[in-house]
């Protein structure tokens, strides 16, 4: 009897960044195990189908039929000798191991293949597909010699490693949506932008009034986050500045914590006195601060007149130009042609290889939204997206057009 597994309900609910694409995911003995039902499901979210592999001891932590329960497929935990694994590795299209034992990845790394994930891990190598290995263990684990042999031989063959999170003496699981967005960035693009390195700036300043109130707007910093883990998976190395986040900041950049539009402009000119690859302005520092920022905290019930003055361009304090230079346009306009007169006007303000200009101010996508309500053009006016869509498929429209513009130069 078949019938139609609850999985089924939740496919690509969020977005369509992996229909078609099939993710094995192999699991081993780490504590950490309980977050690979969650990454599982966050890729099934955005249409993928994983087919979960797992290791004998991580079949006594967590029972397979949890994880058939969480992705509509079986497990395999013993292989039949029916050449599973070559099966898997042709049908799918990149294996990610999460979490990753110091045992299995010495396997991977070495060619031990006396267990499931190892020996499909080492399959889909063999076919040119993407692995991806989440390392988890105790901290006096992750700091050995022995670790740090096994890491460089693992991207000697080609493997790709998310950084585990350094807390409390222990290399963590990072957060699940920041395994998956790195999985599906990986599995739909390959390593294409290795060799690169990229500016990107994410989230608010604030210019403060007193002691306790301040000037800001509502920009959570996922677009810049979004933009940035898409290119990291893709193989560049990401500068992150960024303001006041909303969400959590991805351990994997290189990070530059900044707080009032001042600020963010000054790192971005001492970062700039190297060259980057490309520059993408995608925070949403404030224009305006005030001209006198008051002593202690002003009293409520009194009346107070302020004098605002402009705040430097962040954009502008670039000291050597990126090869590629993107730049970001908030506008409050709910008519997408006066959208892309606006646009229009950014590009040649700023000299911009290409200009995204998104609606903020509604309560459907923008500032603190997963969806953007956006148009990219260039500096031919070409127009390369227009309309609404989730920020993660947004981010992997600019890094393409990033892509395509250093082939090109």
């Amino acid at each position: 009897m078949s019938y139609r597994h609850p999985t089924m309900d939740i496919k690509g609910e969020i977005n369509n960044y992996l229909e078609g694409k099939c993710v094995i995911l192999g699991v081993t003995g780490s504590v950490a195990i309980y977050r690979a039902i969650d990454t599982a499901r966050w890729l099934i979210r955005r249409g993928a189908y994983v087919k979960t592999v797992m290791t004998s001891e991580a079949a006594k932590l967590v029972t397979p039929q949890l994880f058939h329960w969480a992705t509509g497929e079986k497990p395999l935990v013993e292989f039949s000798g029916d050449t599973e694994h070559i099966g898997l590795a042709r049908e799918c299209d990149s294996m990610l191991v999460a979490p990753a034992t110091l045992s299995t990845l010495s396997k991977i790394a070495y060619g031990i293949v006396d267990n499931p994930v190892a020996l499909t891990a080492i399959s889909i190598l063999g076919y040119g597909k993407p692995l991806l290995l989440v390392p988890a263990m105790h901290g006096n684990m992750y700091s050995t010699p022995h670790y740090k042999h096994v890491i460089n031989r693992l991207e000697e063959v080609g493997a790709v490693i998310i950084p585990p999170k350094i807390e409390s003496g222990v290399a963590r699981y990072p957060e699940p949506w920041i395994v998956g967005r790195i999985t599906a960035a990986l599995t739909y693009n390959g390593r294409d932008m290795l060799g690169t390195r990229i500016l990107v700036t994410a989230g608010a300043t604030r210019e403060w009034l007193d002691k306790v109130r301040f000037l800001s707007n509502p920009s959570s910093g996922r677009m810049g986050v979004e933009v940035g883990l898409e290119a990291w998976a893709r193989g560049s190395i990401v500068d992150l500045v960024h303001g006041v986040m909303g969400i959590d900041v991805p351990h994997v950049f290189n990070r530059y914590k900044t707080e009032s539009t001042s600020d963010m402009a000054s790192k971005v000119r001492e970062l700039t006195t190297d060259r980057y690859d490309a520059f993408v302005a995608s925070a949403a520092p404030v224009d305006f601060t005030p001209s006198k920022r008051f002593t202690g905290k002003l009293k409520s019930g009194i009346s107070v007149e302020v004098e605002f003055k402009p705040t430097p361009k962040v954009i502008e304090a670039i000291r050597s130009r990126p090869i590629v230079l993107v730049a970001f346009a908030a506008e409050t306009t709910n008519n997408l042609e006066e959208l892309e007169k606006l646009a229009l006007e950014k590009l040649d303000k700023y000299n911009a290889d290409y200009v995204v200009a998104n609606i903020v101010g509604v309560p459907d996508a923008g500032f603190g939204s997963e969806y953007s309500r956006a148009i990219i053009i260039d500096k031919e006016r070409s127009i390369h997206f227009k309309g609404k869509t989730h920020k993660e498929i947004l981010a992997r429209i600019i890094i393409d057009l990033i892509k395509r513009s250093l082939r090109n130069t």
